[in-house]
C-alpha cells in the first residue's frame, strides 16, 4: 500500500524521492539514483490496513551506505516475521493460505476440488505472484526540516489541519529526540503555532506549499491522509502518504457554527451555562416536534439534543441539526438560504444526518405550518401574558426558598412549565425571517429592544438631577433593575455578573455616562462657538438651502414609509420582529431567574465554584454529596487554556471531539494569503492543470502585482463586503473592542465600533459611536436592531475584519450596501 501509494503520487508529478521496489531473494539495483546513501522501508501487504497499521510496526533504516543497502533489505524483511500474518504465510505456505481463506467447507468436496484442481491452480499461482512482500528503497534525503502533515485532525477535528514539525530527519521528531513545532490550520479561519520557535519555524511560502499539497493528495485518494514530509535546500518532498486509520468514520458528523449564538454567549462559557442552554434547547425543540411530528417525533429526539453545543469553552450552533429540522418544512431548499442570511451563517455549506422526510410527513408539517403561521401572533401575545404571570410565581418563590434541594426542584419545576409553550417562539422566529426577508426593507420598527433602553435614559436623567445617594435614584434604580436588571453583556451565561446580582455595576455605569455627558456638553458648546464664527466670514445661503432640500425629501420618504406600513406584510414583519424580542426579554429574565437559583445553592454549598458543574453534577452534589473539587480545578484550568486559543466561527468534527488545551507557547499566525493559492501548483511543479489554465494563471498574477503597486501608491482604498444591515454613509476613526471591561463608554463617542459581535449590553457604546462594523451578526442581530433604532449606520458578518483593522484606522462604512472602505491605516 506503501509503495503504491508513491506510485501514484509519482505519476501525478507530486514531488517524491526516486525509489524501487525488491523482493525478498531479489539482488537491488541502486542504479536508479547517483546518491550515495538510501532509506529502506518497510513495504508489508497489510502494513498500511486499518485493522493491523500502526507506526513503528515494521522496520525503517535511514541513511543507509550504497554498500549496505542489501544488508538492511534482509533487516526490513526480518522484522516481518514479527507479524502473525506473515508467520501463517511462511508456515502453510501461499496456496493453502489462500485455500484456508477461502474456507474449509471446499477443502472438503474431494470431487469437487478433483475437477476444479487445474483452475484453482492457476488461480493460486496469480494470487501468490500478487502477494510477494517487497521492500522499499528510497534516495535518501538531508533535510534541514520534516515532519507529519495529517490533512484531518486525527482526534476528529474534520475541519483542522495539523503538521508537527522537527528539525533533521523525522525519526528523531518520532523518538522525541528533538523539539517540536505544531501548526494548527483551519482553512478559512485560523492558522497558529504552538511550541517554542528556535528558527525551526517553517517560512510563509513553505506553509502554503504544504498545505496546498496536503489538500491536493487528500482530494486525489478521497481519504484523510497521514502524510510524510521532508524540507530540504526549501524544496518540500513527499515520502509517504497513508490513510489515517484513527478515525472512526462510523461516528456522526457534527458542524458547529456560533453565528448569531456568539452574541448571547460572548467569549468563555463555564460548565453550568453550557449545559443549561443545551437542557434549554433541547426541551423547546422537543416541544416543537410533538407539535409537528405526533408519535414520529421519537425518532428525532436524539437530534434534539444536539441543537447546541460546547467546544474549546465557547458555545456553537449544532447547524448540522438545525438542517435536519428545517429540511422538514414546505419548501426548505428555499427556507434554508433566507435562515442563513437572516441569522448571519457565512459558510452555505449544507448538510444533512437524518433520511430525507416523507412526502406525506412532509405535507402534514405543511397544513400545521401554514396555520401556525397565521395564528403565531396571537399565541405570542398568549405566551407574553402566560410567562409574565409565572415568571412573578417563580421569582417570589425563589426569594423566600433557602434550602438548596428545593431551589433545584423549583428549577426542574419551572422547566417543565415555562418550556411547554415556548416553542412557539421558534415557529414565530421563522415568521420574523420568512416576513423580514420578502419586506426586504432595512426599517426600524418600534421594537421592545428599546424600552430597556428608554427606562436607563430615564434613571440616567434623575441620577443627573438628584444624584446617586438620593430616595428618586434609588427608587427608579430599583424600578429598572425589577424589569431590567438581566440584561447586560453576556447575559444568557449564568456565572455572568448583572445589575440584579451586583447593583453597583449599574452605579458605576450611570457614573461614567454622567461624566461622559459633561464633556459632550462642553464640545458642543466649542462646536457651536466655531460654527457661528465661521457663518460670519461665510455665505450660509447654499446650507440654508440643503437643509430645506433634505426636509422636502424627509417628508417624502415619509410619505412612503407610511404607504408601505399599510400593507399586511409589514404589519407582520414588524409584529413578529416585535414579539421576537420580546420573546428573547423573557428569555433574557428565565435564565435570571436560574441564575438567582444557582447563586443562592452556591451560597448554601460550595460559593462560585457551582457554576464550573453541569447541572447532572449539580444535582450529585446537591442529593449525594459527592465531591467534585478535583473536576472543578481541572475545569479552570481548562477555561485559562481555552481563552489563550483563537475563536473558530466554524468547525467540523467527527463525533464529541475538542481542542487540545496547549500548555505551550502559542503564536496566531497570517493565514489570510492562504487563500490566494492560484500558482502555488505552478511553484512546486503540481499537474492536473492545462496549459491554458496556466497562462491563465500568470495572468492573474500579473493583475494581483498590479493591483497591489496601486494599493502601495494609496490610488484605491482597501474594500471589504459584509452585510448592510442599517442605512447611512459615515467616514470616521476605528475603535477596536475586544472587550468591554477594557474601555469607558466615552471612548466609543465619535468613533466606529469594530467587534466580533456585540449584545444588549453595547447599548452604551453604541449610542455614543457614529458606527458599527462586526465580523458576525445578521439583519437581525441585537447590533442590527439597536443600530437602526438608533439611526447608526452598520455592517455586518465581514469575515476576519479584526485581523484587518485596528484602533485609529480611518475607514467609511456604508450600510445600504454593506461596504467598508478603508481610507487611511494607523501609522502609514
Amino acid at each position: 500500500m506503501k509503495a503504491r501509494h508513491l506510485e501514484i503520487l509519482q505519476e501525478k508529478g507530486f514531488p517524491v524521492p526516486k525509489f524501487i521496489l525488491v523482493s525478498e531473494n531479489e539482488e537491488a539495483d541502486l542504479s536508479f539514483s547517483e546518491r550515495d546513501c538510501f532509506a529502506v522501508r518497510s513495504n508489508f501487504s497489510t502494513e498500511d490496513g486499518g485493522e493491523h497499521s500502526f507506526a513503528g510496526q515494521f522496520l525503517t533504516r535511514l541513511n543507509v551506505k550504497r554498500e549496505k543497502v542489501q544488508e538492511a533489505v534482509q533487516e526490513v524483511f526480518a522484522s516481518y516475521a514479527g507479524s502473525l500474518d506473515y508467520k501463517e504465510k511462511a508456515n502453510r505456505g501461499r496456496t493453502e493460505y489462500y485455500l484456508k481463506e477461502q474456507g474449509k467447507e471446499e477443502k472438503q468436496k474431494n470431487a469437487e476440488r478433483q475437477e476444479n484442481r487445474e483452475k484453482q491452480e492457476s488461480t493460486e499461482q496469480k494470487k501468490a505472484e500478487v502477494l510477494v512482500e517487497t521492500v522499499l528503497i528510497q534516495e535518501m534525503l538531508f533535510p534541514e526540516k520534516s515532519g507529519v502533515l495529517f490533512t484531518k485532525n486525527p482526534k476528529g477535528i474534520l475541519s483542522e489541519m495539523v503538521v508537527i514539525l522537527g528539525e533533521g530527519l523525522g525519526d528523531k521528531v518520532v523518538e522525541d529526540q528533538e523539539n517540536v513545532l505544531t501548526y494548527h490550520y483551519f482553512p478559512g479561519e485560523c492558522l497558529y503555532q504552538e511550541g517554542l520557535d528556535t528558527g525551526l519555524a517553517l517560512k510563509e511560502e513553505e506553509l502554503k506549499t504544504l498545505f496546498t499539497l496536503g489538500e491536493r493528495i487528500e482530494q486525489l485518494f478521497q481519504k484523510p491522509m497521514d502524510i510524510e514530509f521532508a524540507i530540504e535546500k526549501g524544496k518540500v518532498y513527499i515520502l509517504q502518504a497513508r490513510e489515517i486509520t484513527t478515525l472512526d468514520m462510523h461516528l456522526p458528523v457534527r458542524i458547529l457554527d456560533n453565528s448569531n449564538i456568539s452574541e448571547s454567549f460572548p467569549g468563555i462559557c463555564l460548565p453550568l451555562s453550557e449545559s443549561f442552554a443545551v437542557e434549554m434547547y433541547s426541551g423547546i425543540f422537543t416541544s416543537l416536534g410533538r407539535r409537528f411530528l405526533g408519535k414520529r417525533v421519537s425518532s428525532y429526539e436524539e437530534l434534539f439534543q444536539r441543537m447546541v453545543g460546547g467546544f474549546s469553552g465557547r458555545m456553537y450552533y449544532e447547524i448540522s441539526s438545525w438542517y435536519d429540522i428545517l429540511r422538514l418544512l414546505p419548501f426548505s431548499r428555499k427556507i434554508i438560504p433566507v435562515w442563513q442570511g437572516m441569522l448571519g451563517v457565512s459558510n452555505e455549506e449544507i448538510s444533512f444526518s437524518k433520511k430525507k422526510p416523507s412526502f406525506f410527513l412532509k405535507c402534514r408539517i405543511a397544513l400545521l405550518f401554514c396555520y401556525y403561521f397565521f395564528v403565531s401572533q396571537r399565541k405570542m401575545k398568549e405566551l407574553d401574558r402566560f410567562f409574565q404571570e409565572r415568571y412573578a410565581s417563580y421569582s417570589k418563590r425563589v426569594d423566600e426558598e433557602e434550602d438548596a434541594q428545593a431551589l433545584y426542584r423549583i428549577f426542574l419545576e419551572m422547566k417543565e412549565d415555562l418550556l411547554r409553550e415556548w416553542d412557539i417562539t421558534l415557529i414565530n422566529d421563522m415568521v420574523s425571517f420568512i416576513s423580514t426577508h420578502l419586506y426586504g426593507k432595512k426599517t426600524a420598527f418600534s421594537l421592545e429592544t428599546m424600552k430597556p433602553v428608554r427606562a436607563l435614559s430615564a434613571l440616567k436623567t434623575v441620577a443627573g438631577k438628584y444624584g446617586l445617594d438620593s430616595e428618586e435614584y434609588r427608587r427608579e434604580k430599583k424600578s429598572y433593575i425589577s424589569a431590567y436588571g438581566d440584561r447586560i453583556v453576556g447575559e444568557l451565561k449564568l456565572e455572568t455578573r448583572t445589575y440584579r446580582t451586583n447593583e453597583e455595576l449599574l452605579d458605576r455605569w450611570i457614573l461614567d455616562s454622567l461624566e461622559t455627558e459633561t464633556a459632550e456638553r462642553y464640545e458642543l458648546s466649542e462646536a457651536k462657538h466655531s460654527l457661528g464664527k465661521a457663518c460670519v466670514e461665510k455665505n450660509c445661503v447654499e446650507t440654508n438651502f440643503s437643509e430645506k432640500d433634505c426636509e422636502e425629501t424627509s417628508c417624502s420618504e415619509k410619505s412612503s414609509e407610511q404607504k408601505q406600513r399599510k400593507s399586511f406584510l409589514y404589519r407582520l414583519a414588524e409584529s413578529s420582529c416585535n414579539n421576537r424580542e420580546i420573546s428573547r426579554l423573557h428569555r433574557t429574565r428565565c435564565f435570571g431567574l436560574m441564575r438567582r437559583i444557582v447563586d443562592k445553592i452556591g451560597e448554601k454549598t460550595i460559593g462560585f465554584d457551582v457554576y464550573y458543574l453541569s447541572l447532572n453534577e449539580l444535582k450529585e452534589l446537591l442529593f449525594s454529596g459527592k465531591d467534585f473539587s478535583l473536576k472543578i480545578a481541572r475545569e479552570k484550568e481548562l477555561r485559562k487554556a481555552y481563552e489563550r486559543l483563537p475563536v473558530l466561527s466554524r468547525v467540523k468534527l467527527l463525533g464529541k471531539v475538542d481542542r487540545d488545551p496547549l500548555a505551550g507557547e502559542i503564536r496566531v499566525l497570517s493565514y489570510e494569503s492562504f487563500k490566494e493559492k492560484g500558482n502555488i501548483e505552478e511553484r512546486i511543479g503540481m499537474p492536473g492543470k492545462d496549459e491554458g489554465n496556466r497562462k491563465a494563471g500568470k495572468i492573474r498574477q500579473k493583475e494581483k502585482i498590479g493591483k497591489k503597486d496601486k494599493e502601495a501608491g494609496n490610488s484605491t482604498p482597501r474594500v471589504f463586503f459584509g452585510r448592510g444591515v442599517s442605512k447611512g454613509i459615515f467616514r470616521g476613526e476605528v475603535l477596536k473592542i475586544k472587550s468591554l471591561q477594557e474601555i469607558r463608554v466615552a471612548e466609543a463617542k465619535g468613533k466606529i465600533l469594530l467587534s466580533y459581535s456585540t449584545d444588549p449590553g453595547w447599548f452604551p457604546y453604541l449610542n455614543m459611536a457614529e458606527g458599527l462594523i462586526t465580523e458576525r451578526g445578521s439583519l437581525l442581530s441585537h447590533s442590527a436592531i439597536l443600530a437602526r433604532e438608533l439611526e447608526k449606520p452598520a455592517v455586518v458578518n465581514i469575515p476576519n475584519i479584526m485581523e484587518e483593522l485596528q484602533s485609529g484606522d480611518i475607514v467609511e462604512i456604508d450600510g445600504d450596501l454593506g461596504i467598508c472602505s478603508v481610507i487611511k491605516q494607523k501609522g502609514k
